[in-house]
């Protein structure tokens, strides 16, 4: 190999040299997309004016609320096979609505004596949400529903009996009830280290 072959050699290994191992690019990723240029036509909106709208580049929807309405109610449909607490059909949503109506009307009577705040309070009912669990349509009620089975409330009532005989108890137990003044300071404190950790429960 001559003089000249090396040279050239050389020259490429110096031209194709990047950067130095370790380093990193500095410009952001949406500088780099703000950067490409775009191949999209550029156009302007056209207004829903009278003229747009006479000419036909503006197109008026009209029954919106009536198809938004039909596209929940297919979407609610599809979703009461897994969810009968949704499903108008089912034991479940009308036993949702009466302890609901139950944890509403519970507020009133607050309201009513005037230590329940203002009227708009009285919708708050997600503070009571734990509240009238144990609560089921009544006899009565249910003949308001005469295509509910007797079957399904009964259903409801049991599984109701089981949750109460070996879920709340298994569960139940580990749960502490805050109360109004902080005092657990030690749980604030965590002992799972990385130097505590037993490496053979670790993907490393």
């Amino acid at each position: 190999m001559d003089k000249k072959n090396c040279f050239l050699i050389f020259v490429a290994i110096q031209m194709a040299k990047g950067s130095i191992p370790g380093t990193f690019f500095w410009k952001p990723r949406l500088g780099l997309d703000l950067a490409i240029p775009t191949t999209e036509v550029s156009m302007g909106v056209h207004k829903p004016n009278k003229n747009n709208i006479r000419d036909g580049f503006v197109v008026l929807i009209d029954g919106y609320q009536v198809g938004v309405t039909i596209i929940a109610v297919a979407a609610s449909v599809s979703s009461a096979s897994t969810n009968p607490h949704l499903n108008p059909l089912s034991a479940y949503f009308y036993t949702n609505i009466y302890r609901w109506g139950l944890r509403y009307f519970s507020l009133l009577p607050f309201w009513l004596s005037g230590n329940g705040g203002n009227y708009c309070d009285t919708h708050k009912v997600w503070r009571r949400r734990f509240y009238y669990m144990d609560e089921f349509v009544p006899e009565l009620l249910r003949k308001f529903v005469p295509f509910i089975k007797n079957e399904e409330w009964e259903k409801e009532q049991l599984e109701f009996k089981k949750f109460k005989k070996y879920a709340e108890p298994a569960f139940g137990k580990h749960y502490r009830y805050p109360t109004k003044v902080f005092r657990n300071f030690k749980s604030q404190e965590t002992v799972e280290t990385v130097e505590n950790l037993d490496d053979s429960s670790n993907s490393m």
